[in-house]
């Protein structure tokens, strides 16, 4: 991948309305947290399978999409300051099945969906059958997806042993599965607390579900 000098926006701390909770959840109590919940895809199957068009890079861009409109999930550290990046990346996993391992990928994020699905199909082309954990080197404003379609899991939780100003969100999809009406995907989302709360996770799932729901005239007002 081309490096690109992505753009972004300083937090004037001395202004900021979190800039306590931030303090203390980076320094004083270093905190992170997870939440899993279900999302129902009962309207988005459908439409994805008389389209032609592939669930997990949907659902990759759908996440995407959803990140980007939510600053909390964009902040990082730089040069010793707290930043918001204009976009963030997704980085996702796909697995080897000849190895049982993966590859770490990002395919760089356009709202247009045609567009981002080119550059997804461009990286998947390009990196087949390339074994190595990353590729190439991930963007410095990235996010993580990863997906488990093996289990419908009601709890995820990453462990990672030092997180330090390591402010980017990431999200584990589950096997979808039908209960009554609807059609449920399990997805789990660890951030930093210095950087997000619980509002901020329910706006977001919030937001998601609205995608998921209205797929049919988000991709279709731009293809």
């Amino acid at each position: 991948m081309e490096k690109i000098t992505a753009a972004y926006r300083k937090i004037n701390l001395a202004d900021w309305k979190r800039k306590e909770h931030f303090s203390v959840y980076r320094s004083q109590m270093k905190c992170s947290f997870s939440l899993t919940t279900k999302i129902d895809i009962a309207k988005m199957l459908p439409f994805l399978k008389e389209n032609g068009y592939k669930f997990y890079p949907v659902m990759i861009y759908l996440i995407t999409r959803a990140v980007n409109k939510h600053e909390a999930f964009k902040m990082a550290m730089k040069e010793g300051e707290l930043i918001v990046w204009d976009c963030v990346n997704p980085i996702y996993t796909v697995l080897h099945s000849e190895t049982e391992t993966f590859s770490a990928l990002t395919a760089l994020y356009e709202e247009d969906f045609k567009k981002f699905m080119a550059n997804y199909n461009v990286v998947e082309e390009r990196y087949a059958d390339n074994l190595h954990f990353f590729p190439e080197q991930p963007p410095e404003n990235h996010f993580n997806i990863s997906a488990l379609p093996w289990i419908n899991f009601d709890s995820f939780n990453l462990h990672i042993a030092d997180f330090t100003d390591y402010f980017a969100p990431s999200f584990t999809i589950g096997k979808y599965q039908k209960q009554a009406d609807e059609i449920l995907m399990p997805i789990a989302i660890q951030v930093h607390h210095a950087v997000c709360d619980g509002i901020h996770v329910a706006q977001l799932i919030a937001t998601l579900e609205e995608y998921c729901k209205n797929i049919e005239t988000i991709i279709k007002s731009q293809v």
